[in-house]
């Protein structure tokens, strides 16, 4: 997507701060246009993490080893504001209803900038083995002063708001079988009940390609059909089926546990392949078909994850 001088778009206010977590090169963070997103929203690259003393392939960390994780963000409007970035973890799920707090920083990020988005200084965090689980999202969160004259939400968003980014990537396996099975939470943010679907798909042909130079290897599509989703726990006295959708009744805050199951492809030691998984608003006049979040899975041949 071509950039665009933020003072030709009327949707900018350029004489306030105008704050972006971008998601890729030209991001403005517009409602309408460039929210909410397309394409790979469950992987931004303006959230880096890494190993502070080991290398691991992305989504995969050592417990108790810490990791470092910057923010890169962008101001559109007048010179200079002071950024705060937070940054915090959750369990994989396609919604956020309470993630833990791990760290914030500020730092001086220049408006209307020539040079491209200011990283944050490096957040140091340890997650520890007794209490982080095998995999987990990293939501980052960014705020400016002076404030901007909008809102930003408090609760997580990274779909649609521009302050709101995450880093929600799983890598696995894939055992002897080929059949794998992860577990993830669907979740309600919204602050009534409401009706979501939740979908498995493969990952784009173009998503793949973006996804290959981050795990820097050879992508291989998956086909719909090898894919199923249900719930982890089954309604009580309702035959369990499996299929690509699911539609889910869900109260403020409420979580649910649900399965993808895959029959990966056969997979050599240089290559991958990768499935999302989306949740969508229901109902006409909740926003239908509203992206409320996402997830990326990640499989790698044995040996390789």
């Amino acid at each position: 997507m071509p950039a665009q001088e933020p003072g030709h778009d009327e949707n900018i206010d350029t004489s306030n701060p105008w704050i972006v977590i971008p998601y890729f090169v030209g991001d403005q963070g517009r409602p309408g246009i460039e929210r909410p997103l397309t394409g790979i929203s469950w992987l931004c690259p303006s959230i880096k993490v890494k190993g502070v003393n080991y290398t691991a392939a992305p989504g995969t960390y050592l417990p108790d080893q810490p990791l470092s994780i910057t923010v890169d963000v962008n101001n559109l409007g007048v010179p200079t504001a002071i950024v705060t970035a937070s940054v915090s973890w959750a369990d994989p799920a396609t919604g956020f209803a309470s993630p833990t707090f791990i760290a914030s920083t500020s730092f001086p990020v220049p408006g209307r900038p020539v040079t491209g988005p200011v990283s944050s200084p490096p957040m140091i965090w340890t997650p520890e083995y007794t209490k982080i689980p095998p995999h987990f999202c990293l939501l980052a969160r960014a705020t400016a002063f002076p404030p901007e004259p909008v809102t930003v939400p408090t609760t997580p968003d990274p779909v649609n708001d521009r302050h709101w980014a995450q880093f929600n990537l799983q890598s696995a396996t894939v055992p002897a079988s080929k059949k794998l099975m992860t577990t993830f939470w669907a979740a309600n943010p919204a602050r009534e009940s409401a009706a979501f679907e939740v979908m498995v798909r493969p990952v784009s042909e173009e998503g793949l390609r973006l996804l290959a130079r981050v795990v820097k290897a050879e992508p291989v599509a998956i086909r719909e059909e090898q894919l199923t989703l249900h719930r982890a726990i089954p309604e009580a006295g309702k035959r369990e089926l499996r299929r690509s959708s699911l539609v889910l009744e869900l109260e403020r805050g409420q979580r649910q546990p649900l399965v993808v199951s895959a029959q990966a492809p056969e997979l050599a030691s240089h290559q991958f392949t990768a499935i999302e998984v989306v949740q969508t608003r229901r109902g006409a006049d909740r926003g239908e078909g509203a992206i409320t979040g996402s997830l990326g899975i990640v499989l790698f041949a044995p040996g390789e994850s």
